[in-house]
Parts: structure tokens; sequence; C-alpha cells
């Protein structure tokens, strides 16, 4: 199935496990309870990996070990984490505007860079503890 917006797979992952991380209330969570099914533990792995690099998260190995948010999930915007995986956010326009299009407005309009837009501000706006409330009542 095809959708005019996509997410970076890294940050579908990450957001999902760092959704459960929040609602872990400071309990270390495994790999595998983290993992969406059918997911790759291994693309999952460094993706956490990476989260790790940045200060997000934390990772202990061992009996016991597992996953936990560095900080306070109010302190960790989701552009945070769209940062640490994929760089600075940039807002989308057609990908043919650079590579010679000759239209003299683009055949989308602003849709495009409307959308973006959007998902910029959803993402400076909402925090993991967001995310962590969807599991409240659970």
């Amino acid at each position: 199935m095809s959708s005019p917006v996509t997410i970076p797979e890294s940050v579908s992952l990450a957001i999902h496990a760092l959704a459960k991380l929040a609602a872990s209330n400071g309990e270390h969570v495994v790999l595998s309870d983290l993992l969406i099914r059918p997911g790759s533990a291994h693309h999952l792995s460094k993706v956490l990996q990476k989260l790790t690099h940045a200060g997000i998260i934390t990772s202990r190995r061992g009996h016991g070990g597992g996953f936990t948010l560095a900080v306070h999930p109010s302190d960790i915007r989701l552009m945070d984490v769209w940062i640490a995986l994929e760089g600075p956010f940039v807002t989308s326009i057609c990908p043919y505007s650079w590579q010679g299009c000759e239209l003299p407005s683009c055949v989308f309009g602003t849709a495009i860079e409307d959308a973006s837009n959007i998902f910029r501000k959803y993402f400076t706006d909402h925090t993991v503890a967001d995310l962590g409330r969807l599991f409240e009542g659970e």
C-alpha cells in the first residue's frame, strides 16, 4: 500500500519503542518487547543504538538489562528523535523541482510543503511523554 506521506522506518520504529519505554516507568525493557511484529530485531537494534549515542536512551546488558529512557520523556521532542536518526528535518517539495521541471508552478501546488509543515509542527510540539500516555489504562 502506498502513502503520499512517508515516515522513515527508523523513525517509526523509534517512536513506537519510545512510547513503550515512556510507559515502563523507568523499568528496563528488553529488545523483544520493543519490537513491532513482524519487524526486524536487527533493524530495531541499530535504531536503538543510534538513540543511545544521541543520549535519548540507555542500555544495559545481561540479566535485568534492556533499554530505558536516559532523560525524562517530557524532555524528548519527537523532532529530537527525527534529527538523531535522519538528520535535519527538510520541508518536502516536489522531487522534480531541482531536476529540470519546466512548469511555472508546481502541479501539486503547496500540498507537499503544507503536509511537511504539519509534520514539522507535530514533531516539534509533541514529546515522548505524550506517547507514553497512549498506554494509560492498559
